[in-house]
């Protein structure tokens, strides 16, 4: 099952201060845990206020997860607020990179470096553990 998982590690450089990013980041959340695709299983954010950069890390259920989340929330407002505060420099894929995100990638606006080519490899999570 979790080899059908995909992570992504976003890395952002910020536009505006540190507490910007994060009021930006945390209405995004809710909305996506509230509203957003259902294959999103954790959204996670980090910034780093004396480097001026944000880490996210997501974890889908599967790579089609990540098409739907992108094609429901990036029409959000709250996804346009996070633009103007923080600017997306790179896109880790830990899991497949399927040639439909390729194809949704390829269509859009997107200019981050995109890395992939991590193949799961081994691990485990634990059922009911909450992350908080």
């Amino acid at each position: 099952m979790m080899k059908q998982r995909l992570t992504i590690l976003n890395l952002y450089e910020l536009k505006a201060p540190p507490d910007h990013f994060a009021r930006a980041i945390d209405a995004l959340a809710r909305r996506v845990e509230a509203e957003g695709d259902p294959g999103v299983l954790s959204y996670r954010f980090f910034v780093n206020a004396s480097e001026g950069t944000a880490r996210g890390v997501i974890d889908y259920s599967n790579p089609a997860a990540w098409i739907g989340h992108h094609d429901i929330a990036m029409g959000w407002p709250e996804m346009s607020a996070l633009h103007d505060v923080a600017a997306l420099s790179e896109v880790v894929f830990l899991g497949a990179m399927t040639s439909e995100i390729q194809a949704w990638i390829d269509n859009s606006s997107l200019s981050a470096r995109i890395r992939c080519g991590y193949a799961f490899a081994g691990g485990f999570q634990r059922p009911g553990r909450s992350m908080v």
